[in-house]
């Protein structure tokens, strides 16, 4: 009250004009104010997070406001993005009408990446997809149906986005991956609700699959969302228990060569966490990247050149073979897996790896395990990784 009266009494010794500006300032701070002690108070009120293992986001829930909180890979601690779901069928309170709303079900999406894609349709909800990046990379049918058709349309590639044919498309919503900037330039100029995607950056295999969480917000499935997300990660952990109090554990190193450089997943990573769970020791465990690195071949050679197992994924259009490793560097044939034909192969074409593989860490767990361990999955099919023939 003494704030009021001091401004009250001072506005009346004031200029006019100078004391509209004054007045319209004062009002401002109040009513900013207000809305952020609003907001404050719905936070507060919100239920902890249902989220189990991803560390980049969480959610919050008070009825039917869903606040979602996107944190900044890069800074750790720090918020990247808040945005709340309410759906369209509920008046927006008067708490939230200057925050970052996402009505819900978003009607239409411009998805990215395959992992936002990929499990919306497992979700049935293709018709909401109306954009894609590097379609020439898709290898999903009823994804390159819907490409060929014209229902989905490029509107990414090369790093490029195709800005007329997004504002054509108008999406309600942009899923897309940030930068350590920021925003990317060209779609923060569109002036387009966009929303930050970065599930690449979760370490744990099952972090990375609970994204489909916040596409279950999105289009209003978020039971079916977590149903799944459920089923998927006590398939995982089953299979994680069987090799629990497996005493051997085979040795393994992963990629190849390019160009003198040799990148190997770090010791804290997304595939170093699917060697340990299945059983198996990775050769370069004891770094603490999280990210691959480079070393040179003769550095590799050192540590993995005794290593039971070789992991290699790449694209190939024939029958990939020992003969066509060796070809391509006349040392891989140097190393003890090549020598005992343990290379075990991932076909990133035939098996739609990058599109399927986020969602399905249960079976990429059950392939390493089938390798490492074979008589605790003597029947198991491969789906993504198998043993090269010899």
């Amino acid at each position: 009250m003494k704030k009021i009266f001091f401004v009250i009494n001072n506005f009346r010794k004031t200029p006019f004009k100078v004391a509209i500006i004054l007045l319209a300032n004062f009002l401002c701070f109040f009513s900013c104010e207000s809305q952020t002690k609003r907001i404050q108070t719905i936070e507060s009120q919100l239920n902890d997070s249902y989220v189990n293992y991803a560390k980049g986001f969480s959610i919050r829930k008070l009825g039917h406001v869903s606040e979602l909180t996107i944190y900044n890979p890069w800074v750790g601690g720090s918020v990247l993005q808040k945005t709340y779901f309410i759906s369209d069928t509920f008046p927006l309170p008067d708490s939230l009408q200057t925050s970052n709303v996402i009505r819900t079900p978003v009607k239409s999406l411009i998805t990215l990446s395959a992992t936002q894609w990929g499990p919306l349709m497992t979700m049935n909800e293709a018709v909401r997809i109306k954009g894609v990046s590097e379609a020439g990379f898709i290898t999903n049918k009823q994804m390159r149906h819907l490409f060929e058709s014209g229902l989905v349309e490029e509107v990414a590639a090369d790093g490029r986005y195709e800005i007329e044919k997004i504002l054509r498309i108008q999406p309600e919503l942009i899923l897309y991956s940030p930068d350590p900037t920021g925003v990317p330039t060209a779609l923060e100029n569109l002036g387009l609700p966009l929303l930050a995607w970065t599930d690449y950056f979760e370490t744990n295999p099952l972090g990375r699959t609970e994204w489909i969480k916040i596409l279950g917000l999105l289009v209003e499935k978020e039971e079916i969302a977590v149903q799944m997300f459920d089923s998927i990660a006590a398939d995982y952990l089953r299979l994680k228990n069987l090799v629990s109090t497996t005493k051997e554990r085979p040795t393994v190193f992963a990629d190849k060569a390019f160009a003198g450089q040799w990148y190997v997943p770090g010791g804290k990573s997304y595939m170093a966490r699917l060697f340990e769970d299945a059983g198996a020791t990775y050769v370069f465990a004891d770094n603490n990247s999280e990210a691959s690195f480079p070393l040179d071949i003769e550095t590799i050679y050192a540590r993995a050149g005794k290593a039971d197992y070789w992991r290699i994924a790449q694209a190939a259009s024939a029958k990939y073979s020992y003969e066509q490793l060796k070809s391509e560097n006349e040392l891989y044939a140097s190393f003890k897996a090549f020598q005992e034909k343990k290379v075990v192969f991932c076909n990133i074409l035939e098996t739609s790896y990058f599109e399927r593989s986020p969602l399905e860490p249960n079976h990429m767990l059950a392939d390493f395990i089938a390798i490492f361990h074979p008589e605790l999955l003597p029947d198991h099919q491969p789906v993504f990784h198998q043993l090269l023939e010899p």
